[in-house]
């Protein structure tokens, strides 16, 4: 699956808090290469709108974050901030519509977008864009559905996409599994070697008769050696296992 980056776009009066949540839960997505939000990705001294232009163009996915003060406050005259021609918002989703990124925007709760002649003409197309709604309620739900709907649905796990951090206990006990499941097999093998092979009673005679080793003594070891490696790559299956599950 090829990976993607994500810049999020988003008004700070009405999804500042929301936009932090998306990152974070993008952040522990291994598809995602990259994520862009401004508070975070923009240094002290540097000209923030050649990078946010910069940023913007390069990602594959432009997350528009449009809660109820999307458009900003209204002026005397009823304009909305919208409209301003400085207004980053709108220089964004400008940006967005007219370049090759995918523009995908994220409704929140019960929010939805302007209609065409409450939007400057820059942005007029964006209402035909098709929109996808993320309840803060069922957060983790509804991020888990959109990327199925970027990027192909996934079965199982409490979140899909996210990958849960592993903790020094979780990490022993899926080495302890592994290695235990592989012990298991070699016993299973010893067994199944004396109901169907009595003439060579072990495993330290298979190996020594299969490889045609003279000696019992290094037919032994050779076995040990194999036995123990075995285990390593048991003990290291799950977490090798659980890397390849979120690289899909």
């Amino acid at each position: 699956m090829s990976r993607i980056s994500v810049f999020l776009s988003y008004r700070r009066a009405d999804t500042g808090v929301l936009a932090r949540a998306v990152l974070q839960f993008l952040d522990d997505v291994p598809v995602i290469r990259k994520v862009f939000l401004d508070v975070v990705d923009i240094e002290i001294g540097s000209d923030f709108k050649k990078v946010i232009r910069g940023d913007l163009v390069q990602a594959t996915h432009v997350f528009l974050l449009i809660g109820p003060q999307w458009s900003g406050p209204a002026d005397p005259s009823g304009r909305t901030r919208l409209f301003g021609d400085d207004d980053l918002v709108r220089q964004e989703v400008a940006l967005a519509l007219h370049s090759e990124v995918r523009l995908v925007p994220i409704l929140v709760d019960d929010a939805r977008i302007p209609d065409a002649k409450d939007l400057p003409d820059d942005l007029q197309a964006l209402p035909s864009r098709h929109a996808f709604t993320v309840r803060t309620a069922h957060f983790d739900t509804d991020m888990d559905d959109l990327l199925d709907r970027l990027l192909g649905a996934r079965q199982g796990g409490r979140s899909r996409w996210r990958k849960t951090p592993l903790t020094p206990k979780g990490i022993f006990g899926r080495c302890a599994g592994g290695a235990l499941a592989a012990g298991a097999l070699l016993v299973g093998a010893g067994v199944a070697n004396q109901l169907w092979n009595p003439n060579c009673y072990d495993l330290t005679c298979v190996v020594q008769n299969g490889l045609g080793i003279s000696s019992a003594a290094q037919a032994l070891g050779v076995l040990s050696v194999t036995a123990f490696a075995l285990l390593a790559l048991g003990a290291a299956s799950p977490l090798l296992l659980r890397w390849i599950w979120y690289r899909r």
